[in-house]
């Protein structure tokens, strides 16, 4: 539908032009036969030309602008295709998260193929930090209740979420009002002296000059005032320099993000969430459209600097750069020190926009049922989100217990196992920061994620593998006293160290954690951790993942499915990848 607008548009922006074109032409012709036959008619025929070509000028303008506008809709549109058809590790990487953070690089959180490229549709700094920072720290439940609402009302509001995308701007540069913010701390410049002085000065120049003239005074009198002022104009030129940079170089920042705000404040919301942002959009109970629209204007007018040589003429005759900064400071005063929060509420609108995208778009997404005590983790039908809905193998996975439980998931080698994992972990990941899942259904309560599934070895930082998974497996049993409880996922402990080390210690984490009242899902080659469910009195369950061979090929379905994996592959996979085998001693099979 875009694309067709937009091919509409630009035809007839072609056509616009082409008959700017030709009636300019005509007024050349008209204009020049008129002036040497001075005839009346062709005057008047110059004068229709004129007219008509500048009432194309307006009409070529505005065609130009809705077909910017289309483009836009449809780069939109075409953005969430990629999401939809699991292709969202084509657009820009999004989303930061600090080295150590407890769980964001295990499961695929943020950065490039990660669950925020997946969801964000922000177009500010400031938003795609927001987004980030929901998705990595869970929110107290009160929180998490709110931005569901917000994200329900959102989501059916698929025209005016596609306008908070499209008004934006280019999709690959992202608005950042960190200029604007410094400025808006700058200490003000253009005191009450100064402000006598840029009036007085100019309207001296100018009387004197005047008076000079018409001989009543000699020429050096204006001539030496005017100096005084150039020597004003010389002395504050770099401060003003310095200042309009920070506003006037990033106009088109400007004018999108008055755009961006006013939607916001024209917005209909019911949600009490919505409703809070949108206030908090107002500053010193200005709107948007009043105090961004002032902004443009003298941020357009700050622009006139950059036009040597005539700007330096007008600024020496009237101290032009002054006026325009104090006008610009004036503004700072009135508007600047409640804008960065109006910045801040945008972002969160643009955090909660990603989610309702995801909502809205995905048949695979439901806002999930948040129960603050005991412990629950119960879902239906649970996929991961990264996967196209055509790729996606749904699974049920549910804790034996509201506390001190967990699932030790055994299974072949890439039968699924630490895709569940991430799939859990990312699911728990938008729960706790208040969107949407991937599942028919989904309970959850308050927990602390918590995850040991990629290791960096840093050969740099002189590790160790094995030590730096005892680094990282510290953040998962860290404070595991405390509430709430840790939600761990556990892939292939201790995978740096022998079979019976390596066993005894995994074993010795999952104690621990379950002791403490954490709950979560272990991944492991090692079936002898199997015996936790019968030492545990259930509530340490085994689930396994396998593969069958179907015409000497290995086939996976990604099921899970009750009690320990009977078979590996690990000899088989061996052989796949043109590993002779034939000297293996034969007592040795692969299950």
């Amino acid at each position: 539908m875009h694309a067709r607008t937009v091919e509409a548009l630009e035809s007839r922006a072609g056509r616009v032009g082409l008959g700017r074109l030709l009636l300019f032409l005509a007024l050349v012709i008209l204009g020049a036969s008129a002036w040497s036959r001075h005839d009346p008619m062709l005057g008047a025929g110059a004068g229709a030309a004129l007219l008509g070509f500048v009432v194309l000028v307006i009409l070529h303008a505005r065609v130009l602008t809705r077909r910017d506008e289309a483009e836009a809709r449809r780069a939109v549109h075409e953005r969430h295709l990629l999401r939809l058809q699991g292709r969202a590790s084509e657009l820009p990487p999004a989303g930061t998260a600090t080295p150590d953070h407890p769980y964001a690089v295990d499961v695929d959180l943020v950065g490039a193929s990660s669950l925020q490229q997946r969801l964000d549709v922000t177009h500010t700094v400031r938003g795609t930090a927001i987004l980030s920072a929901w998705l990595g720290a869970p929110s107290d439940p009160a929180t998490i209740r709110e931005r569901q609402a917000a994200v329900a009302e959102l989501a059916p509001m698929r025209e005016w979420r596609e306008s908070l995308e499209a008004l934006a701007g280019p999709p690959d540069q992202r608005l950042d009002a960190a200029p604007f913010l410094e400025f808006t701390r700058r200490k003000p410049l253009v005191t009450t002296p100064v402000v006598v002085l840029m009036h007085v000065f100019p309207l001296s120049v100018l009387g004197l000059f005047v008076a000079a003239k018409l001989g009543a005074l000699p020429d050096s009198v204006w001539s030496s005032v005017l100096g005084l002022q150039t020597i004003v104009a010389f002395a504050f030129k770099k401060q003003c320099t310095d200042a309009f940079q920070l506003v006037a170089a990033r106009r088109g920042y400007a004018e999108a993000f008055q755009r961006l705000l006013v939607l916001v404040e024209q917005g209909r919301f019911e949600s009490p969430l919505l409703r809070r942002l949108q206030e908090r959009v107002r500053v010193e109970g200005r709107a948007p459209s009043q105090y961004m629209a002032r902004l443009d204007r003298w941020a357009g007018l700050a622009e006139f600097y950059t036009q040597f040589p005539v700007h330096f003429v007008v600024d020496l005759l009237t101290l032009w750069d002054l006026h325009v900064l104090w006008r610009l400071e004036r503004w700072n005063a009135d508007v600047g020190k409640g804008l960065e929060d109006a910045f801040e509420a945008l972002g969160e609108v643009e955090a909660l926009a990603s989610f309702a995208a995801l909502l809205a778009d995905d048949p695979n997404a439901r806002l999930p049922e948040l129960h603050d005590a005991p412990v629950t983790f119960e879902a239906d039908g649970l996929a991961h989100p990264l996967l196209s809905t055509d790729r996606r193998v749904a699974n049920d996975v549910k804790l034996p217990g509201a506390e001190r439980a967990a699932l030790v998931v055994t299974g072949s080698n890439m039968a699924g196992k630490s895709t569940l994992l991430r799939a859990v972990g990312l699911n728990l990941s938008l729960a706790l920061a208040g969107g949407p899942v991937i599942a028919s259904r989904f309970v959850f309560s308050p927990v602390r994620l918590r995850a040991s599934m990629r290791v960096d070895d840093s050969l740099q930082r002189g590790a160790s593998y094995f030590h730096a998974e005892l680094t990282k497996l510290r953040t998962v049993v860290a404070e595991a006293d405390a509430q709430p409880p840790i939600f761990f996922l556990l892939d292939e402990m201790l995978r740096g160290t022998n079979a019976r080390a390596r066993h005894l210690g995994a074993r010795a984490i999952l104690e621990h954690l379950l002791a403490r009242g954490a709950v979560g899902l272990a991944a492991t080659h090692d079936v002898a951790l199997a015996s936790l469910e019968d030492e545990t009195d259930g509530r340490v369950r085994n689930v396994h993942f396998t593969d069958v061979l179907l015409d000497g090929e290995m086939v996976f379905d990604y099921r899970l499915r009750d009690g320990v994996v009977r078979t590996s592959n690990a000899l088989r996979l061996l052989q796949l990848a043109g590993i002779d085998l034939k000297d293996v001693d034969d007592r040795v099979t692969d299950g």
